[in-house]
């Protein structure tokens, strides 16, 4: 439980979340990535059809079931499904700052700056207020991050919440990763690792398999033709980029972490990051490490790098860093949620192949979300309608890739 001295921190948070959600919610509209469509796609399948077809390589079944379970209960109870979407939204992220705050008030150095860093960053707020995955599989995953690390005889609730953060996002398997670090240091025997990874490994297949072996049945077994073709499935080949260009938009995309003040001040404290503080916080740096790894492979959604922020001030918490930095992160953080410093053009957004340097002065990450997303929503019945259609043909043409 939060102590009292920290529970102000909590509510001012949530109610400041709250306040900027509101418009989010009376606007009622689930997104602006294609992303929460195909969610929806995947969503109205499975509940007008009783048919599995994934929103995306892997799949990301246990949100996509989930999801189904709140449209139905909006049809039952004749209430907008949006706005069920959005609120079920919101509960995953105050859960989420409940969690994290958690976690600081665990660490010997409490720097509550870096508490409001991480819950008004651009990429934490735009990833509560879609329709998207990764908020609710961070929730689980810190849960049994936070269960490993404080709480003794968890064993298998831990390994239930880990299965559940993965079934919800496949790369959350790196929670898995960390955890074993922390029982290992705990001084678990190799046998009780093993047997760990294996009830773990369980549980995650259990979830996975009925939806994949309903795929299988419907579309895949008749369009995919060998073993080969099923790696299209576990989404590694689902790249457009060269490497110089996925590192191109890998290191631009940080730079959404922060405003490109805050990222830069925040850069100079990573590169003085001790060794002992990082031995101190394996567990963080591995799930920061990772994570970020994971992103370098496929850099399109900032989403993908919830947890690596988390996990980054969380390490750095355990660091010398003066208030008045902190602060200037603070104030670039929020700054960039409505107005955005740019550096830098592109010739194509998100198909970039030139990039040109140019100072310049937009909307912020929070202010365009909002506009995109209104652009996007005054068509939003095509879009569902074209979500449920467009699901179903690039399944029944193959593994989408």
């Amino acid at each position: 439980m939060i102590q009292t001295k920290y529970r102000i921190h909590f509510f001012v948070a949530s109610l400041l979340h709250f306040l900027i959600f509101i418009p989010f919610i009376v606007q009622k509209f689930i997104g602006p990535d294609w992303d929460s469509y195909a969610l929806l796609g995947t969503v109205m399948n499975l509940y007008e059809d009783s048919l599995y077809l994934p929103s995306r390589p892997p799949g990301f079944p246990l949100y996509e079931f989930f999801l189904t379970f709140v449209y139905g209960l909006s049809n039952y109870l004749n209430l907008n499904f949006e706005t069920l979407f959005l609120i079920s939204q919101f509960i995953f992220v105050v859960g989420n700052n409940f969690i994290i705050l958690n976690f600081f008030q665990k660490q010997s150095s409490q720097r509550i700056f870096l508490y409001y860093i991480i819950v008004f960053s651009p990429i934490y707020l735009t990833s509560g207020l879609s329709v998207i995955d990764y908020h609710a599989g961070l929730f689980f995953g810190l849960l049994a991050l936070y269960l490993a690390v404080h709480v003794d005889q968890t064993r298998i609730f831990v390994s239930v919440l880990l299965a559940v953060s993965t079934g919800i996002r496949l790369s959350n398997v790196i929670f898995v990763i960390a955890v074993l670090l922390i029982f290992y240091r705990k001084k678990d025997s190799i046998q009780d690792l093993f047997k760990f990874t294996f009830t773990t490994g369980i549980f995650s297949m259990l979830i996975y398999f009925p939806g994949y072996l309903d795929l299988w049945n419907s579309t895949l077994s008749s369009n995919l033709t060998s073993p080969t073709d099923m790696v299209c499935i576990l989404n590694l080949t689902n790249t457009d980029h060269t490497l110089i260009g996925r590192l191109g938009r890998f290191v631009l995309k940080q730079l959404d972490f922060l405003g490109v003040i805050g990222t830069f001040v925040a850069l100079f404290f990573v590169f003085k990051i001790r060794r002992k503080d990082i031995l101190k916080n394996l567990h963080w740096f591995i799930v920061f490490l990772l994570f970020e790894l994971s992103f370098l492979r496929l850099p399109t959604e900032e989403g993908h790098l919830l947890p690596a922020l988390v996990a980054l001030f969380l390490l750095m918490n355990s660091m010398e860093i003066k208030n008045s930095y902190l602060t200037v992160i603070l104030i670039s953080t929020l700054v960039t949620n409505f107005l955005h410093f740019g550096l830098y053009e592109v010739d194509q957004p998100d198909q970039a192949t030139e990039i040109y340097f140019n100072l310049q002065i937009n909307p912020g990450l929070l202010t365009q979300d909002y506009k995109s997303r209104e652009d996007k929503g005054q068509n939003k019945e095509f879009h569902y309608l074209n979500a449920y259609y467009s699901i179903k043909n690039v399944w029944n043409d193959g593994c989408p890739n």
